[in-house]
């Protein structure tokens, strides 16, 4: 009777090293109001757990989420533990229709409950409802906002502020529940800077957010003290230097787990439209690449090169098995486009990159259905310069 207990144990042992050895990491581009989309995206890929019989938080099933920009607004969403009144709470109940209920009957449960994490239908409804809350319109003649824009940022970020903080409240990252990080720049150091749960536990999600979310010429930069150096910083959109987090993710991922051999990277785009400049017109000057009315050409051509160089290198690391979904826009859409029926076709653009990638995405979540549930087991050790 001993000898099997021991077997058992030893079998159990080696199964969970063996679990460990496979690390899973969800990255979310940047993309301003084009985030409904991975948004959307994440929603099917709840329901398709489901369907598959796991009815755990989508959360859980990664050993890190990060994010940039939009993306990271999403993954600090995603891990923000249940808070009574916050934006992302409703009832958990509603998550489930009468037939997904029944449906469920039978499936794999947690032994025990752990945090739901939210509604992802509500951070979607962020993004709809709350979109001009971020980025209000402007009630200045057109020319006159275009010539203000040149001289300062675009937007007050007052309601935006009072948005996260309706959000996050002081919650601070080290609370996420499963390792989040986001990407930042810290410009007064000329470095980019991540704000993380493991490595900068103290700082609040509505300031790391308010962080990563600070596109230049949008919003003005956000500061925080630096633990390490004790020296007020400030930092800017994660967008000017990652706009898809996958290498700083990876390497990241690298720190928490170096016993793992292998990493799978789910890697959710904002979509885009083939980014191509008339060469008469790109080379027209200072202003014409700065131009806000097009849409400043020139951060358009950096986000767009950055993510296909993460891309490309990504899909050559040995260990790293990475997985794009990424799909195309009909039309230009503004980083701050709020028009009700253009996010509803980013919806729809949604639903269809999904169904495209239907069959990649599900290769991609059927091992979370054997993986047991267990609190991420990480060591991490870097100093201040790494970042």
């Amino acid at each position: 009777m001993f000898t099997n207990m021991g077997l058992l144990d030893y079998l159990k042992k080696r199964e969970l090293k063996r679990l460990g050895e496979d690390r899973y990491i969800l990255c979310l581009d940047g993309g301003g109001m084009r985030g409904v989309i991975p948004a959307t995206l994440l929603g099917h890929i709840e329901t398709l757990l489901r369907n598959l019989g796991d009815d755990r938080p989508l959360y859980s099933h990664f050993d890190l989420i990060a994010g940039t920009s939009t993306g990271g607004l999403i993954a600090l969403a995603l891990t923000a533990p249940k808070r009574e009144g916050s934006l992302l709470s409703l009832q958990q109940s509603s998550l489930q229709t009468p037939e997904e209920s029944v449906r469920s009957r039978g499936k794999r449960r947690l032994a025990n409950p752990i945090d739901p994490g939210p509604d992802i239908k509500r951070i979607i409804d962020i993004y709809l409802k709350y979109g001009r809350v971020i980025f209000p319109k402007s009630q200045s003649f057109f020319q006159l906002n275009m010539i203000n824009q040149l001289f300062t940022q675009k937007y007050d970020d007052l309601s935006f502020n009072q948005l996260l903080n309706d959000i996050f409240s002081d919650t601070s990252i080290g609370e996420a529940l499963t390792p989040t990080m986001v990407v930042t720049y810290d410009y007064s150091n000329d470095r980019p800077y991540i704000l993380s749960s493991y490595a900068t536990p103290s700082v609040l999600v509505r300031i790391a957010a308010r962080a990563t979310a600070a596109a230049p010429t949008y919003f003005s930069p956000t500061s925080i003290m630096d633990e390490t150096s004790g020296q007020q910083i400030s930092l800017i959109d994660g967008g000017v230097v990652a706009n898809n987090p996958v290498l700083y993710a990876y390497r990241e991922a690298k720190k928490l787990y170096p016993e793992a051999k292998r990493f799978h990277v789910l890697s959710l785009s904002t979509a885009s439209i083939p980014n191509k400049l008339d060469p008469e017109k790109a080379s027209s000057g200072v202003i014409s690449w700065l131009d806000p009315a097009k849409g400043t050409p020139i951060h358009r051509i950096y986000a767009s090169s950055q993510m296909q160089t993460s891309s490309e290198i990504a899909a050559v690391i040995g260990d790293l098995n990475y997985v794009r979904i990424h799909g195309g826009l009909d039309r230009k859409v503004k980083m701050d486009e709020t028009d009700p029926l253009i996010l509803s076709q980013m919806i729809d653009t949604a639903h269809k990159i999904f169904a495209d990638n239907e069959t990649k995405i599900k290769e991609f979540c059927l091992p979370f259905t054997e993986r047991p549930h267990h609190p991420p087991r990480f060591r991490y050790s870097t100093t201040r310069g790494d970042t």
